[in-house]
């Protein structure tokens, strides 16, 4: 039997299935229990169902089923008959997508992986039946654990000399990488699994069954690559004669042939939109014309429809043809017409249409159009079984549509639904690299968000958008709002249902992600090639029933945990109202800034106030920032007195332009809202967005050469507030309510004045001396004592820190910003991950001091989600955390922590809460000595209450 299935793997012939069928059942028929037997009727007939009947599939597990009913967990065969059942078990989910049926599988894979040994003979036989298992597993769940599982038995399968085995191996594999890849970034995953789809492909006979999905893998490679490589078109050349080939090749009529199609031709928009070519669109029109009309398109006519519609409003909108766009308008609403309400390819099909109504509407200006489209893109976004990547696209296309047309309400309600996705898109089961690439792919939303909501008249609405659409990350790490943990303690059931719930919603999703470029146009053909490159491996569509009923389940306990008895809220966006005590004492300002509009929402006890900010550009702000980041590198990295210079007059004049567009008009408004006198100082918290995250708001002023003058005049913010920071109003809300440690504090210190590659510090054993002489029983980490591990357990268990260390901020992965140690980088994932369980449970955390560089500055891309190690140890539980924004003098940072500890000194005790007071009159000192060096002493910041 076996030669004859590898006889049908060569050529494609499925006569030999049919001989190795009849000579298995001759066998069972003079004896049904040969368990041999049985497991290689089955392979046989999981071939069959695969080429043309797929009613096989059922006998195929029946039997397979059998063969491990007749073996016992001792016998030899124990092993193989699992791995068989899962195989078919798992063959059949991929032809069906029954979710009970990947469990099956999963569960006899790993039982038979656990039971197979080492030297067993049957291992290679066994692991690669095992591999698409865990693949499947991944794709529909996304747990990157199956993955790497995948990854590594297909590589130990791969190592083995049996060469039965070797061609599935390279091409599972290959296959494996590749999905690890788009879930992780990591490139040597990508260029390897290109070369095992080469050499695969060099090996593989002409007509070898797998050659056209093997191919398929080698089209998804190559593209994903050319995407990492930032549009590198000899592998999107590749790719399209690859392609080309696979579909030239294929019978006229095949199962997986209308696929490829459909493949081929999003292929061919994405290679037409990168070269501007008519010639590419018009062969991806006749492509996915064909895959609609092939006799085994159904049930993916709808979606190959979908992909046709898209085609044409490209090829359209290129060539200017309103006739075009109407095609494209009509095949979309055809595409529609064949999606059930609950399918999880609507929202696409609405998505396209919705953009193929708007292109009409500008080119004949019918108002019906453009409500139709808006239409559209609301369904979209609602669309609860649709991808979420979709759903962001439909809402965020219906708000720029609304805003440009002015209309503030409908602005307002889209970018809303936009906002609710957020958590979604950034779904805490993806690795963290790609939440953030996520993320990226949004910048702004919460602030164009809030810009509109301000405009709408509705301030109150605008502090929440901002609140809901920015620290999505930390809201996760720390587990608040989405999290179940406080459910799981009242209601354990209940709260593992939502759960599983939520990651059989998500899951699949969070293995599928390809990602392009964001130039103009390309959003016509990323969602085309996300959803076509799933095959040959993978079916395009799922159960539409299935998942409808996971979104109604998913609706239903939800509802039913906010039944219960202080969970009304579940899951739900704090309210202005919640929000509004953290602002007890002074002020919170919210600097927006938008591409629409830029205001500062002052929030108080009180109420709220939008204060416009006319002279605030967006993208003035962005380029005072870059400006700004790029004088702070040329004067950190080795810079001589030249660059130095420059850095100083790049802050002088960034201070004066803050203050004329914001500290200024912020000021005059605080003085209405909080009332003015001569001497008094307003108590603030800023909280800014965007490119201001990166900006000093807390020294805008015009200060000059005489910082007693500026004083006097009230010409900075500084003159006129007492300042913290904050990453936002929940945050400062959770500092509050932290409790503070009773008695002396318990605190400790870390110093590391000299460490290989690095500069020296010679002022840290000054530093530390001045500390120590103003905290009792003050506990010293330097040399050798100071590393990650040592530190990590100092932070567990003391309620003050100091750090007087060289620290590290990348504005490209500020995730990866870090204090350094002697052993090693403690980075802000380390921190928030090692503490967050403190956070909720211990208390007694007070105040961190980071004397240390760049601590306080975040990332350029994701400047709203504030990852830097000052974020890092408020989130973890530190109610007072005092970093700097940019490199700190050595000297001086010493001399303001010894203000700063003295001025913490209440009587006999410290007094963690004077925190930022103590700090404006330490850089007060060092202000008035040198007003016109900003670099000295404007990057020092306090965050909290």
């Amino acid at each position: 039997m076996d030669p004859l299935v590898v006889a049908y793997n060569d050529s494609g012939d499925e006569s030999l299935l049919v001989r190795a069928e009849g000579l298995a059942r001759g066998l069972l028929a003079e004896d049904p229990s040969r368990v041999d037997v049985l497991a290689a009727l089955s392979t046989v007939l999981m071939l069959r169902g695969r080429a043309s009947d797929p009613a096989r599939l059922d006998a195929a597990v029946a039997v397979a089923t059998k063969a491990t009913a007749l073996t016992s967990p001792d016998d030899p065969w124990w092993p193989y008959v699992n791995a068989q059942l899962a195989s078919v078990v798992g063959f059949r989910f991929e032809h069906r997508r029954e979710v009970s049926d990947l469990s099956v599988a999963r569960r006899h894979a790993d039982v038979a992986v656990a039971a197979v040994g080492e030297s067993d003979p049957i291992r290679t036989d066994v692991l690669i039946r095992c591999v698409n298992v865990y693949r499947l597993s991944f794709e529909r769940f996304g747990r990157l654990a199956d993955i790497d599982t995948a990854v590594r038995l297909s590589r130990e399968v791969h190592r083995s000399t049996d060469p039965d085995h070797a061609l599935t191996a390279r091409q599972l594999l290959a296959l494996c990488l590749v999905m690890r890849f788009a879930r992780t970034g990591g490139r040597r995953d990508l260029d390897e699994a290109i070369a095992h789809c080469r050499d695969g492909l060099a090996a593989m006979p002409e007509r070898h069954v797998d050659r056209a999905a093997l191919n398929g893998v080698l089209v998804i490679a190559l593209v994903q690559r050319w995407v990492s490589a930032d549009g590198d078109d000899a592998d999107l050349h590749e790719a399209v004669r690859v392609s080309r080939r696979v579909v030239e090749d294929l019978p006229a009529v095949g199962a997986v042939r209308a696929q490829l199609l459909a493949t081929h031709g999003a292929l061919l928009v994405v290679h037409g939109l990168s070269s501007n070519s008519s010639r590419h669109l018009d062969e991806a029109i006749r492509s996915t014309r064909e895959a609609v009309d092939s006799p085994t398109a159904d049930p993916q006519r709808a979606g190959h429809l979908v992909n046709l519609a898209h085609s044409l409003l490209v090829r359209a909108r290129m060539s200017s043809d309103p006739a075009g766009v109407s095609d494209a308008v009509e095949t979309g609403m055809t595409a529609l017409a064949g999606f059930s309400p609950g399918h999880p390819d609507r929202a696409r099909a609405l998505n396209v249409l919705g953009m193929a109504l708007r292109t009409r509407y500008l080119i004949a200006h019918d108002p019906a159009d453009l409500d139709a489209a808006v239409g559209m893109w609301r369904s979209a976004a609602a669309s609860r079984a649709g991808a979420v990547e979709i759903r962001m696209t439909a809402a965020r296309t219906w708000a720029r549509t609304a805003a440009e047309a002015g209309d503030a309400e409908l602005a307002l309600e889209a970018y809303v639904a936009a906002v609710e996705l957020l958590p979604l898109l950034a779904w805490r089961g993806l690795d963290r690299a790609v939440q953030e690439k996520r993320l990226t792919t949004v910048t702004g939303l919460a602030g164009d968000a809030a810009a509109w909501a301000v405009a709408a008249g509705q301030p109150e609405r605008a502090v929440e958008l901002l609140e809901q659409g920015r620290q999505v990350l930390w809201s996760q790490a720390l587990q608040t709002r989405s999290d179940l943990s406080e459910l799981a303690a009242v209601a354990p059931v209940l709260a593992d249902e939502l759960d599983r719930t939520r990651r059989e919603l998500d899951g699949a999703e969070a293995a599928q992600l390809v990602e392009l470029p964001a130039h103009p146009g390309w959003e016509l053909g990323r969602d085309l090639l996300t959803s076509a490159l799933g095959g040959p491996h993978r079916a395009e569509t799922e159960d539409a029933g299935h998942r409808r009923r996971l979104a109604e389940r998913w609706e239903q306990l939800v509802a039913e945990a906010r039944r219960r008895p202080g969970f009304a809220g579940f899951l739900r966006p704090p309210s202005f109202a919640d929000l509004q005590p953290a602002t007890a004492g002074g002020a919170a300002v919210l600097v927006n800034t938008s591409r629409w509009r830029s205001d500062a929402i002052i929030v108080t006890a009180d109420g709220v106030r939008a204060v416009p900010l006319p002279w605030l550009s967006h993208d003035t702000a962005q380029q005072r920032a870059v400006a700004f980041l790029k004088a702070q590198r040329a004067a950190e990295e080795g810079g001589g007195p030249a660059e130095r210079v420059a850095l100083r007059q790049t802050l002088v004049t960034l201070q004066r332009w803050l203050w004329d567009t914001v500290g200024e008009p912020v000021c005059a408004a605080l003085d209405d809202v909080l009332g003015s006198a001569p001497d008094r100082r307003h108590r603030v918290w800023w909280c800014p967005t965007g490119p201001l995250t990166m900006l000093p708001l807390h020294a805008a002023g015009r200060f000059g050469a005489s910082a007693p003058l500026a004083a006097k005049r009230r010409i900075s913010v500084a003159a006129r507030c007492v300042s913290s920071y904050t990453p936002s109003l929940t945050a400062l809300l959770r500092a509050r309510a932290a409790s503070a440690s009773p008695g002396p504090p318990r605190a400790f210190a870390v110093g590391l004045g000299v460490l290989p590659g690095q500069a020296p510090l010679p002022a840290v054993s000054d530093e530390l001396r001045a500390v120590s002489s103003h905290v009792p029983g003050l506990r010293v980490l330097t040399g050798r004592s100071a590393t990650v591990e040592g530190v990590l357990t100092a932070l567990g268990q003391h309620g003050w820190a100091h750090f007087a260390c060289h620290g590290d901020q990348d504005f490209e992965r500020p995730s990866a910003a870090a204090l350094r140690l002697v052993d090693g980088r403690l980075s802000v994932l380390d921190l928030a991950g090692r503490l967050a369980a403190r956070s909720r449970s211990a208390g007694g955390a007070d105040l961190a001091y980071l004397s240390a560089c760049r601590t306080a500055a975040g990332g350029r891309d994701l400047p709203d989600e504030a990852i830097h190690l000052t974020a890092a140890l408020q989130m973890a539980g530190f109610r007072h955390v005092i970093g700097s924004q940019w490199a700190v003098s050595d000297r001086v940072a010493a001399q303001v922590a010894d203000d700063v500890y003295a001025g913490l000194r209440a009587g006999e005790r410290l007094d963690a809460d004077t925190a930022a007071v103590a700090l404006d009159r330490a850089v007060d000192r060092v202000r008035r000595a040198h007003p016109d060096r900003p670099e000295l002493w404007a990057a020092l910041i306090h965050t909290g209450p």
